[in-house]
C-alpha cells in the first residue's frame, strides 16, 4: 500500500490524550452507522462496520510504567482501491517529552490506477475532529483545523507567526495568505478554509489582515514575501538569510489566484495545487525514532491479534462439553458453534487467498515500475554525462582561448572576467514560467495560443514541478532556436527531429528522445481522441483558426500527470515563420486512459 496522507501532532503531558482520542474516534465511527457505535476502545478487538469496511482496535497498556498506546485502523473497499486509515495515540511520560497523535492513510489502487495523482486524496473527517477537540502542536505552535486570522493591531500575533515560520522543530508546512481588496478578512478566511480542506492536518493556515500583511512585509526579506491576495507556503527549515532558499517555498501570486476566483469561491485546482506541496512535505517526513519503535510494536500486535483472533476472542462464550453435560440441546448448540467457527475460518482463508493474489499482482506491477524507473535513471544519467562532457569541453575551450590570447600578447584581455549574462535565469515555478511565456519578450520565434492557463497551473505544487518547468523551458528554447535556424538557413530542409539528432553549432537543443513527432495511428484516427489535440492558431495560419497538433515534447515519463507540450511549426516560404505552442499540461487521453 502507498502512503498518501500523514499528520503528526504533539499533545501536552497534562492532557489525557487516550481518553480524548477514544471519544473523538467513537463519535467519528458513530457517524458511519450503528456498527461503528459498537466499537469498544477499552480493549483490543476487530469489527465489521459494513460489507465493505472493517475496523480493528489495538490497546497496549503497561500500568506499571504508565504506558498506553491506542490504535484504530479502518479499512474500506472503494471503487478506486482499498483505503486504510490508521489513528494512533501515545502516552509514555517516562520516555517521551510529549504525548502524540499521528494519522496515516494508505491506499492500494485498483488495477489501472497508477500513482497518487489520479486518486481523490482528502483527509479523514477524524483529523478535523481531533484537531478541534485535542490541543495538537507542530513544534512550538498550535496546529489548527481551519485557517487562523492574524490581526496587525496585535504585535504579538505577527511575531508569533514569524516564530512559527522559523521554528526549527516544525515538521509541517505553514500556508500564509493575505485577503484581497474586494473581500473581508473573515470572508477570505472562510474561503481559504474550503481551499485548505484537502490539507487539514498537514499544514497550519493563517490569513493576514492589511495591517498584519504590512507588518510582516517589513520583517520578511525580499523574495519571501506573502503576496496580497496570493498565497505563500513556508516549508520547514526556512533560511531567511539565504535568498536562494525562497525558491523552495511555493508562491501563488494574486494574479493566479484571481483567475481562479468566482466571487468568494475558488476553483478546485488551487486546493489540489496547495495540497500537493504540503502533502509531499508531510509524506517525506519520517516518524520520529521513538514513534517508529512504537509503530513497529503495534504492527506486530496487529498481526498477532489477526492470527489469534479466533482463539482469544472474548466475545465467544465458553461452552460446556456436550458429553459432560449429557444434554441433546447442548450438543446441538456446540455443533452449531463449531460450524459457525469453521465457516468463519473458511471465509478468512478465502480472504487471505484473495489478498495473496492481490499482493502477487501488486508485486508484478512494482517490478514493472522498478524497470521503468531504472530506464528513466539510465536516461537521466546519460543526459548528465552529456552535460558534463559539454561543460568540460567548454572549460577546455576557455582555457585554450585564454592561453592563445596570452601568446598574442593580450594579457589584460586574457585575465578579464566576462560581462554578466544578459539572459534571465531559468524559471523554477509554473507561475514564473507562465509569466515568461506570455510577456512576449523571451521567444521571438514562438507564438503561444494556450487559452486555458488552468491546464498549465495544474502542474503547480507537485514534487516534480521544478523538473517539469526546467524541461518545458529547455524545450521552448530549443524550439525557438530551431525556428531561428530555419530562418538563417532556408535551404537546409532539416526537420525538428533531424535538428535534435545533430544540433548545429550555436543552437540550443534537447535530447531527441523527448520528442514525439506524431501521435499513434489510434489517436490520430479516433475522433474522440484526436479532437482533444486540436488547438487555436491565428487565422493567417489556418482559416479555421485551429489546427490539429500531434507533434509534442514529453516533459516526464512517469505515470500520472506526465506533462506534454504540443506545438505546430509554420516555417518556410509564404508562412508566418513561427512555431505555435497550443498546449502545456497533463498527459492528454490515449487508448489506455480513455
Amino acid at each position: 500500500m502507498s502512503l498518501v496522507y500523514r499528520s503528526i501532532v504533539t499533545v501536552p503531558q497534562d492532557h489525557d490524550v487516550i481518553a480524548s482520542t477514544s471519544a473523538v474516534l467513537s463519535e467519528w465511527l458513530s457517524k458511519r452507522g450503528t456498527a461503528g457505535a459498537r466499537v469498544d476502545f477499552a480493549r483490543s478487538g476487530a469489527y465489521e462496520l459494513s460489507k465493505r469496511s472493517r475496523a480493528m482496535v489495538l490497546r497496549h497498556e503497561n500500568p506499571d510504567e504508565d504506558i498506553t498506546f491506542l490504535r484504530l485502523t479502518t479499512e474500506s473497499d472503494k471503487p478506486d482501491g482499498v483505503w486504510r486509515t490508521t489513528v494512533t495515540a501515545v502516552r509514555d511520560p517516562k520516555r517521551l517529552t510529549h504525548r502524540y497523535i499521528w494519522i496515516d492513510m494508505t491506499v492500494d489502487p485498483r488495477a489501472g490506477i497508477s500513482g497518487s495523482e489520479r486518486l481523490d486524496i482528502a483527509p479523514p473527517d477524524a483529523v478535523r475532529m481531533l484537531l478541534d477537540k485535542v490541543p495538537g502542536f507542530d513544534g512550538g505552535h498550535r496546529l489548527p483545523a481551519v485557517p487562523h486570522i492574524v490581526r496587525g493591531k496585535d504585535d504579538t500575533a505577527v511575531r508569533t507567526l514569524l516564530d512559527s515560520v522559523n521554528d526549527p522543530d516544525r515538521r509541517l508546512a505553514i500556508v500564509v495568505t493575505a485577503a484581497p481588496e474586494d473581500m473581508t478578512v473573515a470572508g477570505w478566511c472562510e474561503t481559504m478554509g474550503s481551499v485548505l480542506a484537502r490539507s487539514t492536518g498537514m499544514c497550519a493556515g493563517y490569513v493576514l489582515d492589511a495591517a498584519a500583511h504590512e507588518a510582516l512585509g517589513r520583517i520578511l526579506p525580499r523574495g519571501f514575501d506573502v503576496p496580497a491576495g496570493g498565497v505563500r507556503t513556508f516549508l520547514p527549515r526556512v533560511d531567511l538569510n539565504d535568498a536562494a532558499d525562497s525558491l523552495r517555498h511555493p508562491r501563488m501570486s494574486a494574479q493566479t489566484l484571481d483567475t481562479a476566483r468566482d466571487g468568494d469561491r475558488v476553483r478546485a485546482w488551487v486546493s489540489l495545487a496547495l495540497a500537493r506541496s504540503v502533502r509531499d512535505n508531510a509524506l517525506e517526513s519520517p516518524l520520529p525514532p521513538a514513534l517508529h519503535d512504537i509503530d513497529a510494536l503495534l504492527n506486530e500486535e496487529e498481526i498477532d491479534a489477526f492470527i489469534h483472533d479466533a482463539e482469544d476472542d472474548p466475545s465467544v462464550p465458553s461452552r460446556p462439553s456436550p458429553v459432560a453435560a449429557g444434554g441433546d440441546q447442548q450438543a446441538a448448540d456446540f455443533i452449531e458453534l463449531l460450524r459457525t467457527r469453521l465457516a468463519d475460518k473458511s471465509h478468512e482463508a478465502n480472504r487471505l487467498s484473495t489478498e495473496a493474489k492481490r499482493l502477487g499482482t501488486r508485486l508484478a506491477e512494482q517490478v514493472k515500475e522498478n524497470e521503468r524507473l531504472n530506464a528513466e535513471l539510465t536516461e537521466l544519467t546519460e543526459e548528465t554525462d552529456a552535460a558534463r562532457e559539454s561543460l568540460h569541453a567548454a572549460q577546455h575551450e576557455i582555457a585554450w582561448l585564454r592561453e592563445r590570447l596570452c601568446q598574442e600578447g593580450l594579457y589584460r584581455l586574457a585575465t578579464e572576467s566576462p560581462p554578466p549574462d544578459p539572459r534571465r535565469r531559468p524559471p523554477h515555478k509554473v507561475e514564473d514560467l507562465l509569466d515568461r511565456i506570455t510577456d512576449g519578450s523571451n521567444f521571438p520565434h514562438l507564438y503561444f495560443t494556450i487559452e486555458d492557463h488552468d491546464t498549465v497551473r495544474e502542474l503547480t505544487g507537485s514534487r516534480k514541478e521544478n523538473l517539469w518547468v526546467a524541461r518545458a523551458w529547455e524545450a521552448l528554447l530549443a524550439l525557438d532556436d530551431y525556428a531561428r535556424f530555419q530562418l538563417e538557413n532556408p535551404g537546409s530542409g532539416l526537420n525538428f527531429h533531424g535538428y535534435l539528432r545533430e544540433p548545429p553549432d550555436g543552437y540550443r537543443a534537447i535530447p531527441v528522445r523527448r520528442l514525439a513527432s506524431r501521435e499513434s495511428d489510434h489517436v490520430r484516427n479516433r475522433e474522440k481522441l484526436s479532437e482533444k489535440r486540436v488547438f487555436k492558431v491565428p487565422h493567417e495560419v489556418d482559416p479555421r483558426g485551429e489546427v490539429p497538433m500531434f507533434a509534442h515534447i514529453k516533459l516526464d515519463t512517469e505515470y500520472g500527470i506526465c506533462p506534454r507540450l504540443y506545438f505546430y511549426p509554420h516555417l518556410g516560404p509564404q508562412t508566418t515563420n513561427r512555431i505555435y505552442i497550443g498546449y502545456l499540461g497533463r498527459h492528454l487521453p490515449v487508448q489506455r486512459t480513455n
